[in-house]
């Protein structure tokens, strides 16, 4: 069995919601699902997997938020790095449009996860800003506000005055707002989503490092210091 390494100092640490009871694990077990590592990508799809009703386990080295998803900054931000236009251009306006609707509704999707299940992460659904400073920078805002508003995004262009207003300085010449953003405490966003995923029926082990992954058969072999897990899917 692994000893895990304890949470690095952070105002996180501090203030947090307690982390979830994810006892390592003990002894062998035959899956649907297998998911190695306890951060946002793998708790959520835990927690979708058991609301179906599928048999699925997660396996993490420390506690369920200790690395990256822990440790951000906590901005809940819509879209992706490049605006619509230039996505449909590379992917095609089928695969396109459907990676624009789930990237940027993504923040209602984790709103939703907190609603319902009543996640204590400190969340606030109040928007997010992209801000510009340089004539470049407006220039790409409002490009990217452009592409939203005709695709009826709640955004919204803000000049330099509703800047100072919102923020207290004239430094940014404008911004975006797309009001689906906002902000969450992430260790207690994953520590809540861990929560969510065991009482939906998922197994979430802490303190179990993947120690080997192999295939055998139709299934696959993850062996721990603590046990070993054969699954249909990792």
């Amino acid at each position: 069995m692994s000893t895990p390494e304890p949470l690095p100092p952070s105002i996180y640490a501090e203030s947090a919601r307690p982390a979830a009871d994810t006892p390592p694990l003990d002894g062998s077990r035959r899956v649907s699902v297998a998911i190695v590592g306890g951060g946002f990508t793998g708790l959520s799809t835990a927690l979708h997997l058991a609301e179906q009703s599928v048999d699925v386990t997660v396996l993490e080295a420390h506690e369920p938020g200790w690395g990256a998803s822990g440790r951000n900054g906590g901005q809940v931000n819509p879209g992706l790095k490049h605006d619509p236009d230039e996505i449909e251009s590379h992917f095609g306006k089928d695969l396109g449009r459907r990676m624009i609707d789930m990237s940027w509704n993504a923040p209602n999707v984790l709103f939703d996860l907190v609603k319902r299940y009543q996640i204590q992460c400190e969340a606030r659904q109040t928007g997010t800003l992209r801000a510009a400073y340089t004539p470049a920078a407006a220039q790409s805002i409002q490009t990217s506000y452009e592409q939203g508003a005709k695709r009826d995004m709640p955004v919204e262009l803000l000049d330099r005055a509703r800047m100072q207003e919102a923020t207290g300085t004239d430094r940014y010449t404008c911004a975006l707002l797309d009001r689906r953003g906002g902000h969450v405490n992430p260790l207690g966003y994953a520590r809540g989503l861990a929560q969510a995923a065991v009482q939906a029926g998922a197994r979430v082990h802490g303190a179990t490092k993947v120690e080997r992954v192999s295939r055998q058969g139709g299934h696959w072999i993850i062996e721990t210091g603590s046990g070993t897990v054969t699954a249909e899917k990792i």
